[in-house]
């Protein structure tokens, strides 16, 4: 947010430069004009040059230092949100618009002729923490939700114990001018207000942070806020992330946000809290909000409710409902990881989809040029507005981000977006995308990026290569493995080339062409690159490295797919408690290793131990990272497995229809993980005898998997096939046998003859044809299969 250059006495410093400019210059010409009149024209002519000549090096200089210090200015006014006149930084105490600096403004009130847009501070329950922290110095982060009153909390520690320290407010794209400006005050804050605006690979890193606190002759301090969903994506990324981008921010919260003195402040206030609020009944403002239970005191005083209510009401038939669908993709836009605001031009081309959705012209909305002044303009009589306004565009009010219950973004958004931005913030929509769990559209948007970051910086840079990865990795999950494979080669040799067969970057390709080597069911060859892949991270980085114990992790998966069930048990044991040890017990891919750990026993049949183990991980997960975490939701899935293979199919129907509830709630009803758990609820019914019911919902879901996925997916093929089983246990074999072939035939089409599934899905038709009575087709077909499986095991 932008705040008002700070002028004052620090001007005089650029006027005595041109006083002492036009001084000289007019040293040197009254010196000429006394001459011309009490001396002989030769004389006169001399003294003149010698004059000219005396003060001609002094002029140039200053005249030098003048367009020094213009650059100056432009530079760092380029860079940071407030400077003064010469480009010097303010002081703490010349901050006059705490708003400007991101402090969320109340409702104005007139107070003695004057209007007031904040209340009284408040001390909070953690102020002691943050002023401690703050008077320490080094790198201080205030975490918590959108108006939690994290930055009115920072701005008054500051005024309060560093009122003389330099103030370095730099815009997000300008931490490479930070430096040197901050090099040259003996005493500064860095003020980074929404820090994941300035995380990335080329905001605040490690070294940079370094340099700018330096040693122990200079008082400096980066007083960081940051939003609390943000943060967590740090500290524990979601697995839907791609590896490399997952690694990236693994280091972020390692080597960055830890080495920060975090204060977390809550949102909802506490009784202590909004009794120190109620003594400040006189303002009406804070005695509204103490009154208003529902929300935190910063919340109300936001006026967050009041807007979000103001957005819902603006879709009302001629109310405002263009506003509110452009409100709509200005926080879809910030949902899709553009953190920077959008030009108007970007949001007049989204906004049509979110009104066509909700009626069009039936709604009678009015024209953009009404709608754009109605969301910027303060809400209810509040200083805030819906859609925040600057030099660079808009952005929506962050608080608009947190409300539960968002509409999904609507489909196709992401790409049009994406073909708006210029490629980095583009990249950054396909990331986004992709933690949705929408992997064609992610496909789409790397897939566009690549093409364009080649065009533009060329093949082999590293960008073009970074976005070909991410190809890759949603063509991997997208069904599609073999076209996965080429772009990870592709990628792995080009940086081979580039940078070293060792470095970070190849090797995390390398790991991936693993990973879909498995998905074709070449697991032998997966093995063998996991092998490489970690003997060169063990030399590199350490056996402990969190990516070391990643490739582990991957190795002990393949080794399940190699039937050496023991060597995974043990394998995943150990990864698990060298996860546990650096990074936690409770940490996202500790639990991973426990949950393969758990896997692995259920291969060796040792189901009890992995239901223990299974349950232990989910009850973990739900107080880690939540109920309603992907991980939290597919531990459950894995208790009722094991509840099913422990014959205790009534506990595993009742656990699968809790989980279909709960992932419909949380993914929607034709999510792919919701459609598996409802697979589930049929396997089951069919454990306890009910094969009508099984059989229906069998075809329900298949038929769901047929229009989500299409029909050669890899679920919908099991969908199908669960089909088939439930005619057999009805007696209909003629129409199982239909069921089976074509399944056999499609993934003997897709995956080849020799892959297990397909020979898995030979054997099926071969024992249908046996219930049938055909015995000697079906003696060829157990024949044949065998026979593929003996070249297989013998290729091995």
């Amino acid at each position: 947010m932008f705040f008002q250059i700070i002028g004052g006495g620090v001007v005089a410093g650029r006027v005595h430069l041109w006083i002492a400019y036009f001084a000289l210059a007019g040293i040197a010409g009254l010196a000429g004009v006394i001459a011309a009149i009490w001396m002989p024209p030769e004389r006169a002519a001399a003294v003149a040059a010698a004059a000219a000549a005396f003060t001609a090096l002094p002029v140039t200089r200053v005249s030098a230092r003048i367009d020094a210090v213009a650059r100056q200015r432009e530079l760092l006014s380029a860079s940071f949100y407030a400077v003064s006149a010469t480009g010097q930084l303010p002081r703490v105490h010349d901050l006059n618009d705490p708003i400007a600096l991101g402090v969320h403004a109340a409702e104005p009130v007139v107070k003695n002729g004057v209007e007031d847009r904040l209340t009284p501070f408040i001390r909070r329950d953690r102020e002691a923490d943050v002023h401690a922290a703050v008077a320490r110095g080094g790198f201080v982060l205030i975490v918590g939700e959108s108006t939690a009153g994290k930055t009115r909390l920072a701005y008054e520690a500051l005024l309060t114990l560093r009122p003389n320290h330099a103030f370095a407010c730099p815009t997000p794209s300008g931490l490479s001018s930070l430096l040197p400006a901050v090099q040259k005050e003996k005493r500064c804050i860095v003020w980074l207000d929404d820090l994941e605006r300035y995380l990335g690979a080329q905001g605040l890193t490690v070294t940079l942070l370094a340099q700018l606190l330096g040693d122990d002759s200079r008082d400096v301090l980066v007083l960081a806020t940051m939003r609390a969903h943000e943060h967590h994506q740090f500290v524990s990324p979601p697995n839907e992330l791609p590896p490399e981008e997952r690694a990236r921010r693994e280091r972020t919260a390692r080597d960055l946000l830890q080495s920060a003195r975090t204060i977390r402040i809550d949102r909802r206030w506490s009784a202590a809290e909004r009794e120190r609020a109620a003594e400040h009944a006189d303002d009406p403002r804070l005695a509204r909000a103490v009154d208003d239970e529902r929300f935190g005191i910063a919340e109300t005083l936001a006026c967050g409710p009041t807007m979000l209510e103001s957005w819902r009401n603006a879709w009302a038939p001629g109310g405002h409902p263009r506003a509110a669908a452009v409100l709509a993709a200005a926080v879809d836009c910030r949902r899709l990881g553009v953190h920077v605001p959008v030009s108007s031009a970007i949001l007049a081309d989204l906004h049509v989809r979110y009104l066509e959705d909700r009626g069009g012209d039936r709604l009678r909305p009015e024209q953009l040029d009404e709608a754009l002044p109605w969301l910027c303009t303060p809400v209810h009589g509040a200083t805030g507005s819906l859609l925040i306004s600057s030099a660079d565009g808009y952005q929506a009010f962050d608080y608009l981000l947190d409300v539960p219950a968002l509409q999904p973004v609507p489909e196709g958004m992401p790409l049009i977006l994406a073909s708006r931005l210029d490629h980095r913030h583009a990249h950054d929509v396909g990331l986004a995308v992709g933690r949705l769990g929408r992997w064609e559209e992610a496909h789409q948007v790397h897939r566009a990026v690549a093409a364009e970051r080649a065009r533009l910086l060329g093949a082999d840079h590293p960008d073009t290569l970074a976005s070909r990865y991410e190809v890759g990795f949603t063509l991997s999950r997208t069904g599609r493995p073999a076209d996965a494979l080429r772009e990870y080669t592709h990628v792995a040799q080009a940086r081979e080339r580039a940078l070293d067969p060792d470095h970070p970057n190849t090797l995390a390709a390398r790991q991936e062409s693993a990973y879909v080597l498995g998905q074709l069911g070449r697991h032998s060859e997966a093995y063998q690159t996991y092998s490489s892949v970690l003997a060169a991270r063990e030399r590199a980085m350490g056996p402990d490295h969190p990516d070391t114990l990643r490739c582990r992790h991957n190795l002990a998966f393949t080794l399940t797919r190699l039937g050496r069930f023991e060597d995974a048990c043990q394998m995943a044991c150990e990864v698990a408690e060298a996860r546990a040890r650096v990074l936690g017990a409770d940490h996202r891919d500790t639990l991973a290793s426990r949950y393969e750990v758990a896997y692995a026993l259920g291969q060796l049949d040792r189901w009890e131990e992995a239901l223990q183990t299974y349950r232990e991980v989910a009850e973990v997960r739900a107080q880690a990272l939540g109920p309603d975490d992907p991980d939290t939701l597919a531990a459950r899935y894995e208790v009722g497995i094991a509840l099913g293979r422990l014959g205790r199919g009534a506990e595993a129907l009742t656990l699968y229809r809790a989980l279909v509830d709960d992932r419909t709630r949380v993914q929607g009803p034709t999510h792919l993980e919701t459609l598996r758990a409802r697979h589930c609820v049929g396997v089951n019914l069919g454990r306890l005898g009910l094969w009508e019911e099984a059989l229906t919902e069998s075809r329900n879901v298949y038929a769901l998997r047929e229009r989500v996925l299409g029909p050669d997916d890899r679920d919908a093929l099991v969908s199908r096939r669960e089909v088939a089983v439930g005619l057999g246990w009805l007696g209909r074999w003629d129409e199982a046998l239909i069921e089976y072939r074509h399944v056999a035939d499609t993934r003997e089409r897709i995956l080849g003859p020799d892959h297990p599934d397909a020979l898995g899905s030979r054997s099926d038709e071969a024992h249908c044809l046996e219930q049938l009575g055909r015995e000697q087709e079906a003696a060829e077909l157990y024949g044949r299969v065998a026979t593929l499986r003996q070249r297989a095991a013998d290729e091995d």
